[in-house]
């Protein structure tokens, strides 16, 4: 995967954004190259728990290029009756597993779907894709000890880290505070696809170990105006930045 075509997933990101004036475009951008190796290699053989829904319309794009979704399906983000809602909705996505919309929902769900495949001897495993600041929630921390009062080992837990901490109470040494409940913590570049795959497949082949995988990632990351800018947390492009955000974005 180029950066290129990667670029013109980020670009039908902030169209599908602009035609609706929704979504987040800054937390769809950090988590691109995540959700898109997890479509790409792992989506059909596992389950996936977005817990960070408001990065929903960048799974939907990425959805959408490996024909998951219908260029029709995604042309109607949220629109009426639309099935692509400003956070994913499992009755009208049921491949997605879940709804969320509150922080701090998908690792308690993930948990609980992990203790009953176990009891199953189910060996698919459950991919939960949280964002930094879901560590402000208290589910977060009891679902980590869930997981290992029951030992629990068919969870990867990827932890998009884009610092959205900065303007808040920031999280420090964070895999040192995470080791407290895992031993098998990696921290990879969330943008460099050749890490992620690598990353990915070694934990969900480890049936011995619950695994955390700390994504370093950039808010915003393509578009030099919107990187780590608060402005664009929720907020749509005008026309005019649609057309500039576009040439910047097929230029690199």
């Amino acid at each position: 995967m180029s950066k290129k075509q990667l670029n013109k997933i980020r670009y039908l990101i902030l169209e599908s954004c602009f035609n609706t004036k929704e979504g987040h475009v800054g937390s769809a951008f950090s988590v691109l190259e995540i959700l898109y190796i997890i479509f790409k290699k792992f989506f059909k053989k596992h389950y996936f728990v977005l817990s960070k829904g408001h990065a929903a319309i960048g799974t939907y794009a990425v959805m959408y290029h490996f024909k998951f979704l219908s260029n029709k399906d995604l042309k109607s983000f949220c629109k009426f009756n639309s099935k692509l809602g400003g956070h994913p909705d499992s009755l009208k996505l049921p491949n997605l597993n879940f709804s969320t919309g509150s922080l701090g929902h998908g690792l308690p769900v993930s948990s609980g779907l992990a203790f009953g495949l176990k009891l199953k001897k189910d060996m698919r495993k459950i991919i939960c894709l949280i964002g930094d600041q879901e560590l402000m929630e208290g589910t977060t921390w009891e679902s980590l000890h869930i997981i290992s009062n029951y030992n629990l080992k068919n969870i990867l837990l990827i932890i998009d880290r884009n610092n959205s901490d900065f303007r808040s109470i920031k999280f420090l040494a964070l895999k040192k505070r995470l080791s407290v409940f895992c031993d098998k913590i990696s921290e990879v570049n969330g943008h460099d696809i050749k890490s992620l795959n690598f990353s990915i497949d070694k934990a969900l082949k480890n049936k011995n170990k619950f695994e955390i995988i700390i994504a370093m990632t950039i808010k915003g990351k393509g578009i030099k105006e919107i990187e780590n800018n608060p402005a664009w947390h929720h907020k749509a492009p005008s026309l005019e930045e649609l057309k500039k955000f576009k040439k910047e974005l097929l230029s690199q």
